[in-house]
């Protein structure tokens, strides 16, 4: 092989493939994988061709190699996607801009930290990010494009928002126009509104996860911490926050649901119009954080050149008791229209488009005939479930119950006002319910059942939707809920009652079936109708959202085939969700869904595929929560095939003098490796506590480097030897070339300094602007090789400085700690 070439080694269906070519242009490295053995990543120097073991490096890193010295960059392909440049590094990740060389675009590539690549639960949570992330999509939350594993790292590909995030924008203004941040603040809203109906609360939202396009629209982004509520609540096993934006409900370990995410924006929100977060208090003490939140100062008196409306939004937003918050996005969403109409300046108008002014005129212009000007559309809504209703009782005889006649004669002004409220909500929740947005179909619903002034029978029919959105929203206790509301009324409604459609499937809506599930033929519902057909399909919500999925299917097969039915515009509708439910179910009894896998292989396959079939789910609730459940088994089950017994302490060689030795001459790489590959605790360290700090360690060099690629660094330095060092360079071939006090230039190598004249560069080099995180991560760094390579009383001492300027660094130092003498 001639000089300036490379050999790679990777696996491809079991075969070892040689791959060469020139190592300026190549900077894929592959995997080779060694029999009987954890993957190992080999590739060789470009400088003197010996193999190098990068197994355990951090991404897009420079390492050494061990035998020339020679630096080289590693894996920088993570699938079809070239690493460029690092974008961002966070608090269990870093994220890369990525070339997606198929399709010729950027991408944001996010990876787990080195800190967590070995770390199980947060490997678990990375991939649940993703999932959750995939399972929906919305224009204001950032697209997962597709997710991948390499270099045994699992990955995220994201479309890539160049336009910076929120935070700049804060620290750039100091406070942000009211009349800027409304429209971006609806975007948000609408975007957080896409994640609860996909059953999700985000639990991070702040400036920095609010990232900005070109064209300055909002997308979110990380959904690291979110939980799965299903639209109820939920409770996180960790508290990992924020303290400005934190709800008062994460800070106490309660249960959360989507005004926690309200909170949190509402505090984003404040902190931008402001200038300054609400609350000074940046610790994560709960007894700290709890009183700050209660003294909240209004916005209106912090920054009094806002206008009443906006202060309105965000003060609700912001109530210390969820109770108190907006009760949904909806609501949100509208008071944030109302207060930019306010901000512009605009004469705030009502749903019809009319002034208070316009309207009174329009009023008085109509005759008592305008009862028949209701619109066609919402009309024809009303007219429809009225006859529904009526035609579909059990008992043909007419009703008797009292029906209030309305005549040209007996309508007035504000009966008028009301039939036309009733008609456009009735119309707005079957609309919503038809789009998938079953929580807001639901609400309404059950607001009209509660409504005493709906008329019979829609007013019951109303009901019996609320539960029939519930349930297809796969939230059974609401639908339980909803369903008390219908029999309490139908209870208390006039004995002579006969609403024999509702009264007749009561049974089903209000309790499950005695023993197991329900069963077409077991339910007395007749032999065929409406009645039949609607409490059977409201029969298979409830089985296959109890877990009888398999006592479901006939039932919606029953459903989707009644073709006696198919002439009805609602209840056609409801055929084609069955057909949903059959479809996914379909999903849920794959090969997938039942496979026994034998090794880690299978089951990150199995995995991969269950991820797949997420993103074709037709329906919500139990049938995405069985996928998930079997992702997490095969998750443990790939944990427990990774699991090796630990060695007998007889077998335990003293390692930590042959790392103190490596630790000297910076040799941080083969510190890595060889802490990667023990079985066992050194004495007095634990495995991963010292992982951690070598690998930091050896990224501070790596980032040092970046720093001074191309770009001489003017600066006072001494040699080990004492000579004098007036500037410092990466030259081209990844060479270090300092000039001399003497005016000589040469090449040098990172040992010839010492550990403190290394400090003094990072000092030098973190001065160069950037944001508060990036600094955070590098004086980090800078901690760790203090700690391995020199001073450790200094290391510590500097660490604890750290510790009381950032809650962030004290936790994952604390945790480092542990693992490390004292």
């Amino acid at each position: 092989m001639q000089v300036g070439s490379c050999a790679t080694f990777r696996e491809n269906r079991g075969f070892i493939i040689l791959e060469v070519g020139s190592f300026q242009n190549v900077a894929k490295y592959l995997t080779l994988i060694m029999p009987g053995s954890e993957e190992e990543e080999i590739i060789l120097c470009y400088a003197c061709g010996a193999p190098m073991n990068v197994s355990d490096i951090a991404p897009y890193s420079r390492v050494a190699c061990p035998a020339c010295k020679a630096e080289n960059r590693v894996k920088t392909h993570f699938g079809p996607y070239t690493l460029t440049r690092r974008h961002a590094i966070g608090g269990m990740s870093s994220v890369f801009i990525g070339k997606d060389e198929a399709l010729d675009r950027e991408v944001a590539l996010k990876i787990l930290s080195e800190e967590y690549s070995k770390d199980e639960k947060r490997i678990t949570a990375f991939e649940e990010e993703a999932r959750l992330t995939a399972s929906f999509s919305h224009p204001n939350v950032v697209r997962v494009l597709t997710t991948g594993k390499a270099f045994g790292r699992f990955y995220i590909a994201m479309e890539f928002v160049n336009g910076g995030h929120f935070e700049h924008q804060i620290r750039e203004k100091g406070k942000v126009p009211e009349i800027e941040i409304l429209p971006f603040a609806i975007q948000v809203a609408e975007g957080l509104k896409g994640a609860q109906a996909a059953g999700l609360i985000h639990r991070d939202i702040k400036p920095g996860n609010i990232l900005l396009d070109s064209e300055g629209n909002a997308k979110i982004v990380d959904f690291g911490l979110a939980l799965v509520t299903k639209g109820g609540k939920a409770k996180a096993t960790e508290i990992w926050a924020t303290p400005y934006y934190v709800p008062p409900e994460a800070i106490e370990g309660q249960a959360e649901d989507f005004r926690a995410d309200i909170y949190a924006f509402g505090a984003t929100l404040y902190h931008a119009l402001a200038g300054k977060p609400s609350c000074n208090e940046d610790t994560m003490a709960s007894n700290l954080l709890r009183e700050a939140k209660k003294k909240v100062i209004p916005l209106k008196k912090v920054a009094p050149e806002l206008t009443d409306e906006t202060c309105a939004v965000i003060d609700r937003a912001m109530a210390y008791d969820p109770v108190n918050r907006f009760s949904s996005y909806d609501e949100m969403v509208s008071g944030l229209q109302s207060a930019l109409k306010v901000a512009r300046g605009e004469v705030v108008k009502d749903s019809d488009g009319n002034t208070k002014a316009e309207r009174r005129a329009e009023l008085r212009a109509n005759n008592r005939k305008s009862i028949f000007l209701i619109t066609s559309a919402t009309a024809i809504a009303v007219a429809a479930i009225v006859t529904l209703i009526l035609l579909t009782k059990a008992d043909p005889t007419p009703s008797k119950r009292p029906t209030k006649i309305l005549t040209v004669d007996s309508v007035d002004d504000t009966t008028e006002k009301s039939l036309r409220e009733i008609a456009t909500r009735y119309a707005a929740a079957r609309n919503a319910m038809e789009n998938g947005e079953y929580d807001k179909s639901g609400k309404i619903f059950h607001s009209l059942l509660k409504d005493e002034n709906v008329e019979e029978p829609t007013r019951t029919w109303s009901g019996v939707q609320a539960v029939v959105s519930a349930l297809m929203d796969g939230k059974m206790d609401l639908a339980k809920g909803y369903s008390a509301t219908a029999e309490a009324h139908i209870a208390s409604g006039p004995a002579d009652l006969e609403l024999g459609f509702v009264v007749g499937i009561m049974p089903v809506l209000r309790k499950d079936p005695e023993h197991g599930f329900f069963e077409i033929n077991a339910m007395n519902l007749g032999p065929s109708g409406n009645q039949r057909f609607m409490g059977s399909f409201i029969a298979a919500l409830k089985n296959w959202e109890s877990g009888g999925i398999e006592q479901a299917v006939p039932i919606f097969e029953y459903v989707a085939h009644e073709a006696s039915l198919t002439d009805d515009e609602v209840l056609g509708w409801y055929q084609k969700v069955a057909e949903r439910y059959l479809a996914d179910y379909r999903l849920l009894t794959s090969e997938a869904m039942s496979a026994q896998p034998k090794t880690v292989a299978e089951c990150r396959e199995l995995i991969e595929e269950l991820n797949r079939k997420l993103t074709l789910l037709e329906t919500r609730g139990r049938a995405r929560f069985n996928i998930r459940a079997r992702q997490i088994d095969y998750d443990k089950l790939e944990s427990s095939l990774k699991k090796a017994p630990d060695p007998a302490p007889s077998n335990r060689p003293d390692v930590i003098a042959e790392i103190d030795s490596l630790a000297e001459n910076y040799r941080f790489l083969e510190i890595v490796e060889r802490v990667s590959k023990l079985e066992f605790d050194p004495p007095g360290y634990k495995r991963k506590s010292l992982l951690g700090i070598s690998q930091s360690a050896l990224i501070f060099l790596s980032e040092i480097e970046s720093d001074l690629s191309g770009k001489p660094v003017v600066i006072d330095l001494k040699l080990k030897d004492g000579t004098d060092v007036s500037s410092i360079v990466i030259a081209s071939g990844d060479r270090l070339v300092g000039k001399l006090a003497s005016g000589e230039i040469r090449d040098l190598m990172w040992t010839e300094f010492s550990t403190d004249q290394l400090i003094e560069l990072h000092r030098e080099l973190v001065k160069a602007p950037g944001s508060g995180m990036e600094r955070l991560r590098r004086h980090e760094s800078a901690i760790a090789f203090e700690w391995l390579a020199g001073d450790r009383s200094r290391a510590v001492t500097a660490a604890g400085r750290l510790s009381a300027e950032s809650a962030g660094f004290k936790t994952r130092w604390d945790s480092l700690a542990s693992g490390l003498p004292e």
